[in-house]
């Protein structure tokens, strides 16, 4: 391989999955686990992977968890990957066939994601791409509270891979997976909040169209539909959830005092 890559792993109780996430890497020149607290099984299996695992507490978000995690790489070059997650084969093979003059031309390699829910894969969630592949020294981290994510300081350094990462394509397939009150609980409402914060309000049409408007998308424009009822499930996921976001972000608009801050959950 032309340029050293690290994958950064960062993890919490992932016994499940982070074998088959750390197997997926192994072809690159370094693998860098993270691992805020787990009590399970999960850093024995990552040890068996590589020397490089680094017990950190959770920094309250996932894009300092993570970023503190690329900072413990030894390379520029750094690759991001979920505990639940694996570099398909042939993912691994393109970025391996990538020359220098690739790497000196890009800053960010965006990579498409495909997702598993109950065991099947979503075809609407189609192509859910990430800044994964980056050059950690030419990029800024957001602070969104949920997703982790690079922007780069010259936006036409940015490109896209064409195979992709395999997100919770093995693991226990429970209906958690598809829905959790628990974990929607949990996300929603610092969702809201970071809206609000960013100036954004909840009006009586946001609440009426943008769930309709989400179902139409993934069922109609990206073919949900030819998923039949499992596609409609999904559809329904993704309705309900905008609903639920927006909702949260009326309630904190018209209840100053829920406007408090969060501490996000590592899991």
């Amino acid at each position: 391989m032309a340029q050293p890559i690290s994958i950064i792993i960062t993890c919490c109780n992932n016994e499940q999955t982070i074998e088959a996430a750390c197997a997926s890497c192994t072809w690159a020149d370094e693998i860098v686990v993270v691992d805020s607290g787990s009590t399970d099984r999960t850093v024995e299996i990552a040890k068996r992977f590589t020397d490089r695992v680094i017990i950190e507490p959770w920094r309250g978000g996932y894009s300092k968890q993570k970023e503190f995690a690329t900072s413990q790489a030894r390379n520029d070059w750094v690759f991001i990957v979920d505990s639940d997650e694996e570099v398909s084969t042939e993912l691994a093979a393109e970025v391996q066939s990538w020359d220098q003059a690739y790497f000196d031309r890009w800053d960010i390699i965006h990579v498409p994601r495909k997702n598993w829910v109950l065991g099947r894969f979503v075809r609407a969630w189609l192509p859910d791409y990430g800044s994964r592949i980056f050059h950690r020294d030419r990029v800024r981290w957001n602070e969104h509270v949920l997703h982790d994510a690079r922007e780069p300081l010259d936006p036409s350094r940015v490109t896209h891979s064409r195979c992709h990462l395999l997100h919770k394509r093995i693991g226990r397939q429970e209906f958690e997976g598809y829905f959790s009150g628990k974990r929607m609980d949990a996300r929603v409402m610092p969702v809201a909040r970071q809206m609000y914060d960013r100036g954004r309000r909840c009006h009586w049409w946001d609440l009426l169209f943008r769930p309709w408007g989400a179902f139409f998308k993934f069922y109609i424009m990206k073919r949900g539909f030819l998923d039949g009822t499992f596609g409609l499930m999904m559809a329904q996921k993704a309705s309900v959830s905008v609903q639920l976001k927006y909702a949260a972000l009326w309630a904190i608009q018209n209840d100053p005092e829920l406007a408090g801050d969060d501490q996000s959950d590592a899991s």
